[in-house]
């Protein structure tokens, strides 16, 4: 647009320039023609750089805009990569804790069949407490426990069938044996489930 008004604006003032019968120009020069030519010479000359420019000015914009663009695909990768390693990071965690939660609720479960003296009630609320630490620290990073219903459907999914049983529904959860963990919508271990047949 620049080299477009820049020329119309040249080839007018040379115009102009060219209908003056009598134009100064410089003694050196050896007509008024010589004069007229250098200038219309310039004139060109300078368009022609306009051009150029204009041409070099599109190009630098075009690479600017594809390095901006690799650097914020660069950045969503990163990102993306980070999310990746964190996830990794606390299932890795989590496998390796869950199996003691596991153990210590099955020792909760089996306690309540035995007749505890008042010092084993104490250590077994230790215990509590101990599990109730552990799963606030699991919530806060994201794992969540499930406790599947006895009657919910069976769904290979989200759950493992450790047996089945006589009675109930076909297909239908009879009893949980240990509770599955959800980390950020992932399962990263199925509920343990009893079926019925």
């Amino acid at each position: 647009v620049l080299a477009k008004y820049a020329k119309k604006t040249f080839n007018k003032n040379f115009r102009y320039i060219c209908d003056i019968k009598e134009v100064e120009y410089p003694k050196e020069i050896g007509s008024e023609i010589d004069y007229k030519d250098d200038i219309y010479t310039k004139i060109k000359e300078l368009a022609l750089t306009i051009d150029k420019l204009e041409d070099e000015k599109l190009v630098i914009q075009e690479q600017m805009l594809r390095a901006l663009a690799d650097y914020q695909n660069l950045v969503k990768d990163s990102e993306k990569r980070n999310e990746l390693r964190y996830f990794q990071l606390k299932k890795s965690l989590s496998e390796s804790v869950i199996p003691s939660l596991d153990a210590l609720n099955l020792a909760i479960k089996t306690s309540k069949n035995l007749k505890l003296d008042e010092q084993s009630k104490s250590w077994l609320d230790g215990i509590l407490a101990t599990i109730q630490t552990l799963e606030k620290s699991f919530a806060e990073i994201g794992i969540k426990q499930f406790l599947p219903a006895k009657g919910d459907k069976f769904d290979p999914a989200i759950h493992e069938a450790v047996a089945t049983v006589e009675g109930g529904k076909s297909g239908e959860i009879y009893d949980l044996v240990q509770p599955g963990y959800i980390l950020d919508n992932t399962v990263i271990k199925p509920a343990r489930v009893v079926v019925s047949k």
